[in-house]
């Protein structure tokens, strides 16, 4: 009788539920492992899209914001997404506060009782402003941004009320005059979030004191992408102040690097990618972090030092100003490092570079967040970008050991396709430009051009 009750595999029917999300995205190259990691990530996705956008579907299945603000670009490569994306930002907007904070999960049911002091959570609670400012980036479709200006003025209002404070465990930053009118030292968030372990382990501390190098650096940033929205809806006023806080923030958050609490001077990759991504840094301290994170990379063994908010930035910082660098970081096979969870037998993105070892082997296995890297797949090695209505940007950039690579995305004007091969000694780009469309090509060695619908092939 005993033997009936045991459960065997062949007994099991394992059925995945998620919302009919169309995938419009795909990916190919010459490198096995980063296929099958683009696959895990469109797994993961769609297994954390039921409804909202979930961390895991295993554990505690809440939509964190900071998931969602982060894979946005990634999601709508990949999926027919606008509408589901516009759903969460409804769901968002309807628990924000009447001090203009918005969640850090939302819709908020199941959350611990204490954590209402993470909403506003920099990096998280953003979603509000920079998921509408891609979307209308991405999308050319301004509309959006009419609908929710008032309650993404309100949030952008609440950000602006924490420059110049000092908060709860808030260690003094040393800034003087106008510095320390914009520096953000104040409110709970979550900074970087789950950077290795031997990087910079967590603690009840990085939950409870302020970050002030994160949050002056996202005030900066979202407040700078509020004035253009402000500017685009032509609220003159507002964009000046928004303008105004977003240099503030720049100003102080330049100020703060030349500290030792804060210096540039450090092997901690997200404190270098972060201002370099947000464009807030002077000329010197560029040039310095650039340099730097070139030495940080080498002393980590090439391997990604990133927690959530700065992995998904650090392939096109180091784009910018070293292509090879970025490949050469993408092709990492090692731990901690995208390649690795494929290598290892992942079929899904984990939530921690250690995967199945970290937080005592309880941390989730199925956690889109880091997929994030399929937007530079698409946007740089392939080059596809939107450039307004019936209009792409097609620059590809091969680089590292890849033979070839090749990305399909069908976009609201209709399929668009970049791809190239290394042959003979020489590079062979494929493109596709779709009906009724025009595409800026900036193909390597050769000229910019412009061309209409078609498919053209270039041997360079």
């Amino acid at each position: 009788m005993e033997t009936d009750l045991i459960l065997k595999p062949e007994n099991v029917t394992a059925i995945a539920v998620y919302s009919d999300l169309e995938q419009t995205g795909y990916f190919e190259s010459s490198n096995e492992l980063l296929n099958r990691f683009v696959d895990a990530v469109v797994w993961s996705a769609k297994g954390n899209s039921l409804d909202i956008p979930t961390d895991c579907p295993t554990r505690e299945r809440h939509g964190w914001t900071g998931d969602a603000q982060i894979f946005f670009e990634s999601a709508n490569y990949l999926f027919d997404y606008a509408a589901f994306s516009k759903k969460y930002l409804r769901d968002v907007f309807d628990w924000q506060k009447k001090d203009g904070r918005l969640p850090q999960i939302a819709p908020y049911g199941g959350t611990d009782f204490y954590m209402w002091t993470m909403n506003g959570s920099v990096g998280w609670s953003d979603v509000g402003i920079l998921n509408p400012y891609r979307f209308w980036k991405m999308y050319g479709d301004r509309r959006i941004l009419t609908e929710y200006y008032d309650r993404m003025k309100r949030y952008a209002q609440f950000m602006m009320r924490c420059c110049g404070k000092s908060g709860f465990m808030a260690r003094p930053l040393g800034l003087k005059g106008e510095a320390g009118k914009y520096a953000v030292n104040t409110g709970q968030s979550y900074g970087e979030w789950a950077e290795p372990a031997d990087v910079h382990p967590n603690d009840w501390k990085d939950m409870a004191a302020p970050h002030p190098e994160v949050s002056t650096a996202y005030t900066s940033h979202v407040l700078g992408c509020m004035a253009e929205i402000a500017q685009e809806l032509r609220h003159g006023e507002d964009a000046a102040v928004f303008r105004r806080y977003s240099e503030g923030c720049r100003k102080a958050y330049q100020e703060m690097a030349e500290t030792a609490g804060y210096s540039l001077d450090t092997d901690r990759q997200a404190r270098l990618v972060r201002p370099l991504a947000f464009a807030l840094l002077d000329g010197e301290q560029t040039a310095y972090a650039r340099e730097q994170l070139l030495r940080a990379l080498e002393n980590y063994g090439w391997c990604l030092g990133t927690g959530f908010l700065s992995t998904p930035l650090i392939l096109e910082v180091l784009a910018e100003f070293d292509l090879e660098a970025a490949y050469r970081l993408l092709e990492n096979e090692e731990m901690p490092g995208w390649l690795f969870m494929p290598k290892n037998g992942a079929t899904t993105v984990w939530e921690s570079w250690e995967g199945p070892c970290a937080q005592g082997g309880i941390a989730s296995l199925n956690h889109y967040s880091k997929g994030a890297v399929c937007a530079w797949l698409f946007q740089t090695m392939c080059g596809i970008r939107m450039d307004g209505e019936n209009r792409f940007v097609i620059a590809p950039r091969p680089g590292g050991s890849f033979t070839y690579a090749g990305a399909e995305y069908r976009s609201i004007y209709g399929m668009v396709r970049s791809g190239w091969r290394r042959e003979k000694g020489k590079t062979v780009y494929t493109v596709t430009v779709p009906a009724n469309c025009e595409a800026e090509l900036r193909i390597p060695g050769r000229m910019p051009e412009t061309v209409d619908a078609g498919d053209y092939v270039l041997t360079v």
